[in-house]
């Protein structure tokens, strides 16, 4: 009875723990996309106003970021000194693809990403200030429809962990 007992409190804790994982990933996510705004924001000071080159603006963003974008613009800069007769796009890309695979940001906002890498290196300088604007726009939008989502998706989620439990535990029993 006891064996019973613990098996059952062991699956409504381990399914409420994954509720409360799944909502611990949305508060994530949100955080990711203020961070990346505002790093965004700082590529298009240096741009507009630091009169430096985008890599140099890359190793700026890469020191007063926090990761994984910090990882990302740094992979970015250091690959851009090599460069191999790459485009920025593609560059951009591998960077993505590294330093970014396993982050919390839906497959829009990467698509939001691909998209500002690819027009960046191959624009003039007002057109790539238009295209972060663009971009800050776009994720300025994802990110006040997650947060008006949040509240009730963490609460769905955390009792769905609970509720799961609960249900799987009476199909056991």
């Amino acid at each position: 009875m006891w064996l019973k007992a613990a098996g059952a409190a062991c699956v409504v804790l381990s399914c409420t723990a994954m509720g409360f994982l799944k909502s611990l990933r949305l508060n994530g996510r949100l955080r990711e996309l203020t961070e990346l705004k505002r790093l965004l924001g700082l590529l298009e000071g240096m741009i507009r106003f630091g009169g430096g080159t985008l890599e140099e603006a890359f190793e700026v963003a890469a020191d007063r970021g926090s990761p994984p974008y910090s990882g990302f613009f740094s992979e970015l800069a250091a690959q851009m000194k090599e460069c191999g007769g790459k485009t920025l796009g593609q560059l951009w890309q591998k960077a993505m693809e590294t330093k970014l695979g396993a982050s919390g940001l839906s497959e829009d906002e990467k698509a939001v990403l691909r998209t500002l890498g690819r027009d960046l290196g191959f624009l003039d300088r007002e057109a790539q200030l238009k295209a972060l604007a663009l971009s800050e726009e776009q994720l300025e939008e994802a990110r006040e429809r997650l947060l008006e989502e949040l509240p009730a998706k963490t609460k769905l989620y955390n009792y769905l962990g609970i509720l799961a439990g609960v249900f799987i535990t009476i199909l056991l029993i």
